[in-house]
């Protein structure tokens, strides 16, 4: 346990200092997808500025202020590659005055060309081990990968925690999120929804209206306790929910959100 310690505090001391990570700088020995609860804890640093290590969890908590605009995947898109784009621009804009758009068609082409599933798992050692670049070397709705993309900086994670999954008990998956979000961290989520879910519009808060089969990504960027509920962001435009965001109560999260992911930068 001394071992794991001495790594995970070294990786946060390495996040502390720098939000974007350009080169592999996770230390030897510590594999991608850290799921082990005591090292989950560890690896959660506070974010500088935005986060705090309090044990007393606050009343809200939005990460919204730091989030680029929100996305339309369209009708051809990869719905997790766009996801997982807006929380690493989270990261990488954080502490910079220029704010970086990052391609998600450069995630999800890859996947593609090596073919991989666009599994949660599969999309965040892709970014740990390649990384993705700006939209404006590859826009948006891209359909192939060209040439510039070769000399250019790549964005990266260092490594990514496996916050809770289908068998870790609901209260526990409210729990280990919202203290993610008070360490200023978003939490990318896969939860089943039903099937009027997509078509949310002017629409604060959902209440499930029929069979929750169907299954999305979204980024969890706030709560509020007063409304026990948490805020998550889509990747359906401005017009979905209510302004791209839609408040999804404690209780359905914790029944429906299947499993929940954290980027370390």
């Amino acid at each position: 346990m001394k071992k794991y310690f001495l790594l995970a505090f070294g990786l946060i001391t390495l996040c502390g200092t720098s939000l974007q990570a350009q080169d592999d700088s996770r230390p030897k020995g510590v594999r991608l997808g850290i799921s082990e609860p005591e090292l989950i804890d560890q690896f959660l640093f506070a974010v500088p500025g935005v986060g705090s290590n309090v044990r007393d969890l606050l009343e809200q908590k939005s990460l919204k202020p730091y989030l680029m605009p929100v996305r339309d995947v369209g009708a051809q898109g990869n719905e997790l590659a766009y996801i997982s784009a807006s929380c690493l621009e989270y990261y990488t804009n954080l502490n910079s005055n220029y704010k970086d758009n990052l391609s998600p068609d450069y995630i999800s082409l890859n996947l593609n060309a090596s073919g991989k599933q666009d599994t949660p798992e599969e999309i965040l050692q892709f970014l740990a081990q390649t990384g993705t670049v700006s939209a404006a070397i590859m826009p948006y709705g891209a359909k192939t990968i060209t040439g510039a993309v070769f000399n250019t900086t790549k964005r990266k994670i260092s490594n990514y925690l496996y916050l809770f999954r289908e068998v870790t008990k609901d209260h526990q998956r409210t729990y280990e999120t919202k203290k993610a979000l008070m360490r200023g961290h978003p939490v990318l989520v896969m939860m089943q929804v039903d099937e009027g879910f997509r078509a949310q519009r002017n629409t604060k808060t959902w209440a499930p209206s029929g069979p929750v089969q169907r299954v999305f990504p979204f980024l969890v960027v706030g709560f509020d306790e007063n409304q026990e509920a948490f805020e998550v962001l889509s990747c359906w435009g401005p017009n979905w929910g209510l302004g791209g965001y839609l408040w999804v109560k404690y209780a359905d999260f914790g029944k429906f959100a299947t499993n929940g992911f954290v980027m370390i930068p």
